[in-house]
């Protein structure tokens, strides 16, 4: 009868309630904690405090992420353990490991792995042929396999006219470049000719590495243009081509009468004359001028030099889609262009790109009494596309020929700032001569000038109170509580 008594005490009653409420809250807690814990691992929603959003993927490359359809594997040639230790304490690897890990958060069909070669060789033997070494990276699908040669690769380092070093992160660029190289249905190719002591290539070759295009170098001196490509650059030749040389370009554009081949022209400031190739240009509508372009008016003056502007975008075709197109496409040491004619048979010319109306031609080597100030001020083109149209019925089918007045515009570092429209409308404008519909334009992300909103120690404190101390804090308020009432 004691223990009955005891049982039904208001005591008792109360505090085995205390007692259940307790454990059913630190269960809870606990429940809520793993569960946290697994979202964390499979979906992204860490919190980036970083001004520039360093460590998450822009809304470009989600969305192409969320729309692959085929299973992708990313394979990080790497021990995860020593790799994570390197990314602790240095920001480029860091961020370069949470953009990789972060596209499997956006679609189930990609898998990111952490393959160690020395322990598995057989692993390391299937991709013997692609030279993949440790910290290599290889993009897998049923399509193609791209291999992105060390995590180096994801770095950009540029130099500045002081000789300081600047670092940047171009791992967003590289990574959905490969995704997109191995989920397209078809990869255009791109011919570079060389053989005429070209200027540096790099910048243009990047952007169109970036954007999915299979960029191979081809000595047009000895070699036939490859069928297969879509696309051959002339890029800042310093010496002339001959006539045999130009029979082969007039033989790719034509592609056997059927059209739809485009050859860029980039020229330079440092050209000799090039009487072959400006002859051959001509044929298509477009002259180059001598002189440099420069602009009088400090409104659309860059660096404090004339010869640096913003151009202006004569053509809209190819403006409708940028995002920002109040920014400037960024000219400087830019030869000056003509066009022939508008329209002359089957063949057009359109002025893409000019200097505004402020800007006058200086001389490469003016004389002492050259006054600026006396020039005639006009706009001068500075991007051309020349085109040859045929029908097949009612549907049209077109060769490109398209020149820009400076190879200056395709600078590396130009091509990576935000600040300027060069990377985005080139992109757009080579994609849609090309009928290529996926673009890619995201801008390198600079270590530089890292700010957080929030100081390092402030998310620490933040981290502590609500992953540990909120919880804690709880539990010993529920203590107490049981404790009190068990004791009335």
């Amino acid at each position: 009868m004691k223990k009955l008594k005891i049982l039904n005490s208001r005591r008792f009653k109360h505090g085995s309630m205390a007692t259940i409420l307790t454990v059913g809250f630190i269960a809870l807690v606990i429940v809520i904690n793993v569960i946290a814990n697994l979202l964390l691992a499979r979906f992204p929603v860490n919190i980036d405090l970083t001004e520039d959003n360093i460590y998450q993927l822009t809304q470009e490359s989600i969305d192409y992420a969320k729309n692959v359809k085929t299973d992708v594997d990313i394979y990080v040639c790497a021990d995860h353990s020593t790799l994570e230790s390197i990314a602790s304490s240095t920001v480029y690897y860091k961020q370069a490991m949470e953009i990789i890990e972060a596209y499997e958060k956006q679609n189930s069909h990609i898998n990111v792995e952490y393959v160690n070669l020395l322990e598995e060789p057989e692993f390391a033997n299937e991709y013997a042929g692609y030279n993949v070494s440790e910290y290599s990276i290889i993009v897998k699908s049923d399509k193609r396999v791209k291999v992105i040669a060390s995590l180096t690769d994801l770095l950009d380092q540029q130099y500045d006219s002081q000789g300081n070093t600047k670092i940047s992160s171009k791992a967003e660029q590289v990574m959905t470049s490969a995704l997109m190289y191995v989920t397209d249905e078809e990869v255009l190719k791109a011919s570079l000719l060389t053989g005429h002591s070209e200027t540096d290539i790099s910048g243009f070759t990047s952007l169109l590495n970036s954007n999915n295009y299979e960029v191979t170098e081809q000595n047009i001196t000895t070699e036939e243009l490859d069928p297969e490509a879509s696309m051959a650059v002339i890029y800042a030749p310093t010496t002339d081509y001959t006539n045999e040389e130009l029979k082969k370009l007039d033989a790719f554009l034509d592609n056997d009468g059927k059209f739809g081949k485009t050859l860029i022209y980039i020229a330079s400031v440092n050209q000799p004359d090039l009487p072959n190739l400006e002859e051959f240009l001509g044929e298509w509508g477009i002259e180059i001028g001598d002189g440099l372009a420069y602009e009088t008016n400090t409104k659309n003056v860059y660096g404090q030099q004339g010869y640096i502007m913003g151009l202006d975008y004569t053509d809209t075709d190819y403006t409708a889609d940028l995002r920002q197109p109040d920014l400037p496409f960024l000219s400087y040491y830019t030869r000056p262009l003509s066009a022939k004619w508008e329209e002359y048979s089957n063949a057009t010319t359109k002025v893409l790109l000019s200097t505004p109306e402020t800007s006058i031609v200086v001389p490469l080597n003016p004389d002492e009494d050259f006054d600026v100030n006396s020039q005639p001020q006009e706009s001068h083109p500075v991007a051309i596309l020349g085109q040859r149209t045929r029908y097949e019925g009612t549907d049209p089918t077109s060769s490109n020929v398209l020149v820009f007045g400076g190879d200056t515009m395709f600078n590396a570092q130009v091509l990576a700032s935000a600040n300027y429209n060069n990377n985005e409308y080139t992109v757009n404008l080579v994609n849609k001569l090309m009928g290529k519909e996926d673009s890619l334009n995201i801008v390198s992300v600079s270590f530089d000038q890292e700010a957080l909103s929030i100081t390092q120690s402030q998310y620490m404190t933040f981290s502590i109170v609500f992953m540990f101390a909120l919880p804690i804090v709880c539990v010993i308020v529920g203590i107490v509580i049981w404790v009190v009432r068990r004791h009335k």
